[in-house]
């Protein structure tokens, strides 16, 4: 693993955009790519019991601005966030974590893995709590003015009523950060909060490209050429189990003779490699 090191608020190398926030961290602790601090970025965030229709807007808005080189930036919860951040790791972009405990001692547990997978590509994560901190649930929607000021505008995608989702939509204002809200079905709980924001005054997205003009960003579709996908040996057993039909992940570990918990991480990073694409019901398909 990555040594951490400690950025100090007196430190040169001290992120400005953090300077110019109400109570700015008096220190961070960094994991990764130190340059992405510097560079543009935007924040998605939303509901850790997103539904499908969030998941796949997540991910694909993700997908999008970080064709743009554009980093995006989240907090590694269930749900949207990690959503987002998987969309910007399957388009080899680059993405920033924000964590609300230390490095030793990942919240969720289910999440170690893009943990590792953000590392690995050239991500980065961030705390402003030491490695060892343990996981305390009241300090996670502070960390969210964190991820409010790395980030150009803030992106919500659903959210319910006072959620964790809707404090960083409020940094983002008090920041005179741009706020972007996706709009919901009115009769889940997930779209209350969204559509709220949208009445209150973020502006309605229905297409990164909402997003990338508020930021002067070209808007040009980025087209790429079919390619033959050729997959690693270590993922093959589970590859060749996943067809063009859904099969649900209880059915791919029978077939490939592993444990529920080793097919899981393995289909994390074959997703983010772009082999295969999850559906709703833990199922999952070729892509």
């Amino acid at each position: 693993m990555n040594k951490s090191k400690i950025i100090k608020i007196t430190d040169k190398k001290y992120p400005q955009k953090l300077l110019e926030i109400k109570n700015p961290p008096k220190q961070i602790y960094i994991l990764g790519n130190e340059k992405l601090l510097y560079k543009d970025s935007i924040a998605i965030v939303g509901s850790r019991e997103c539904t499908p229709y969030g998941t796949k807007y997540a991910k694909e808005f993700a997908k999008k601005i970080s064709q743009k080189e554009i980093c995006i930036v989240s907090g590694m919860a269930l749900g949207i966030d990690t959503a987002a951040h998987i969309g910007a790791l399957k388009e080899k972009g680059h993405t920033i974590a924000v964590l609300g405990a230390g490095f030793n001692n990942i919240y969720p547990e289910e999440n170690i893995e893009l943990f590792n997978q953000i590392l690995e590509n050239d991500g980065l994560i961030i705390s402003e709590y030491s490695p060892n901190t343990k996981v305390n649930l009241s300090r996670f929607p502070y960390r969210n003015r964190i991820i409010s000021a790395l980030s150009m505008g803030v992106l919500v995608v659903e959210a319910k009523h006072r959620s964790g989702s809707t404090v960083t939509a409020k940094y983002a204002k008090e920041q005179n950060k741009k706020l972007f809200s996706i709009p919901s079905n009115i009769d889940l709980k997930t779209g209350v909060g969204t559509n709220r924001l949208i009445q209150e005054g973020a502006k309605l997205a229905t297409c990164a490209e909402d997003i990338l003009l508020e930021f002067n960003v070209l808007s040009e579709t980025i087209e790429q050429s079919p390619q033959e996908i050729t997959v690693e040996e270590e993922f093959k057993n589970i590859y060749d189990v996943i067809l063009y039909m859904p099969i649900n992940i209880n059915l791919i570990a029978r077939k490939s003779n592993l444990s529920i918990s080793e097919v899981s991480q393995k289909l994390l990073i074959m997703e983010i490699k772009g082999y295969i694409k999850s559906l709703p019901g833990n199922e999952y398909v070729r892509v």
